[in-house]
């Protein structure tokens, strides 16, 4: 039976509207999918809340929706947007929505107070899921990070450990003892002397010569002594 052509629209129309609403879930969780693809939000490292919205349209396909974000940060932390429902090229409702954005990564936390200084080690820290939404420094993840380091600062029970609060502990230090080695055509001399700068083995450093008293600028070569070329 060859049905009318108005029959047909009619059931296409029926049909697409069957399928626009099949995909239609509540607003608040297409909002939340559409900010997860249009920004490659991942699930297992960012949580996304709808705080506030002045959108009435309770079921919307997310693939309705239009986001203009109204500032240029980085969507994170209280993040307000403009949302539009477009279906069909027809715009059915636009309106302002507010969001909380929060971003999650496994980081190493202090187990214990660590003080300036201090060398660091595993035994120190946990790898642990934390909230980085308000860190402002890039945080150390892995514990082979930790070889050859301390800490640059003191670091509280339970505080996340930033790349920054590391450094490179030193072969020497300020006000410790070394040997000079001075080297030249005729043979080496050594005399004792006191570091005036921390530095590591390579680095050019100021020397107090402990036989003459002056300061002189030498390479570190180890933990216990530097060389001066002529």
């Amino acid at each position: 039976m060859k049905l009318p052509p108005g029959w047909i629209r009619l059931l296409l129309g029926a049909l697409i509207f069957l399928t626009q609403n099949a995909l239609a879930v509540e607003f608040n969780e297409a909002l939340v999918q559409r900010m997860r693809d249009d920004y490659q939000l991942d699930q297992a490292t960012y949580e996304i809340e709808v705080l506030s919205s002045r959108l009435k349209t309770r079921l919307v396909n997310p693939l309705d929706l239009s986001l203009k974000p109204l500032t240029q940060q980085e969507p994170l932390g209280l993040f307000n947007l403009q949302v539009e429902i477009v279906r069909d090229g027809a715009l059915i409702e636009r309106g302002q929505v507010r969001l909380r954005i929060k971003k999650f990564a496994e980081v190493l936390v202090a187990t214990d107070k660590i003080g300036h200084h201090q060398p660091l080690g595993e035994s120190q820290f946990e790898l642990k899921r934390v909230d980085v939404t308000s860190l402002r420094e890039q945080p150390v993840i892995s514990f082979a990070e930790l070889a050859g380091q301390r800490a640059k600062r003191n670091l509280r029970l339970g505080s996340i450990l930033a790349v920054g609060a590391m450094e490179p502990v030193p072969d020497i230090e300020v006000g410790g003892e070394v040997t000079i080695v001075f080297t030249d055509d005729w043979g080496v001399i050594t005399v004792p002397g006191q570091i005036m700068e921390t530095g590591r083995i390579g680095d050019r450093v100021r020397v107090k010569n402990l036989a003459s008293g002056k300061i002189v600028l030498a390479t570190v070569i180890s933990g216990k002594s530097v060389e001066v070329n002529p």
